[in-house]
């Protein structure tokens, strides 16, 4: 028995509206559950005594992610003002060459940044960039950003990951959500099969 734990949702070969782009990746999996979700509200949340309006901005793009090819941190270089990416995890001779050029053009460098951090560096920014490409993610930091006030509108996606769009105005699934979800897969791939 298996269980095909996944960020979207496939029901019995049957996917969710939202997610028709990703049907036939998953369509065929019985027991694909969704199962993801942010630290919201404990870590990521809009609760600052200031709304994200009014917070002062130091940044006028924000882009977050490893610092790998797929997460296309360069798109900010196309921006204009004050543009900082918050890296994370480095992928040897990939990283320094899109840190070099990143420096190059200006554009500020964060690695390291701890998760109980970044609602103060969403709220700095005026815009999330989010330029990932469809295997590249960029769920995680959507689902951070609007958890941490910043709207809908305040966040550019790249046109041609279509996992991105579900993020953007859908719900916020938080790490309680995540457990439950991995819990009733995991039941459902413990239990017995159904009579033929």
């Amino acid at each position: 028995m298996c269980m095909c734990v996944c960020m979207y949702v496939c029901v019995n070969g049957v996917c969710s509206a939202g997610e028709v782009w990703l049907a036939p990746t998953y369509a065929h999996h019985p027991r694909a559950v969704h199962a993801f979700g942010v630290d919201n509200p404990a870590t990521f949340n809009d609760t600052a005594a200031i709304p994200w309006a009014d917070a002062p901005k130091l940044f006028d793009h924000v882009s977050v992610g490893i610092l790998a090819p797929w997460k296309r941190h360069e798109g900010l270089l196309s921006k204009g003002g004050a543009r900082l990416v918050v890296g994370y995890g480095w992928r040897g001779d990939q990283s320094s060459g899109i840190v070099s050029l990143l420096f190059s053009a200006g554009v500020a460098v964060w690695q390291g940044v701890p998760p109980s951090h970044m609602c103060a560096v969403y709220r700095a920014s005026r815009r999330v960039f989010m330029g990932a490409t469809d295997i590249g993610g960029g769920e995680r930091v959507v689902l951070e950003a609007r958890s941490c006030g910043v709207p809908v509108s305040a966040i550019e996606t790249a046109a041609d990951n279509p996992a991105i769009a579900e993020f953007i105005h859908g719900p916020i699934w938080n790490t309680s959500y995540y457990a439950a979800q991995l819990s009733s897969g995991i039941r459902a791939a413990m239990a017995p099969p159904p009579p033929p």
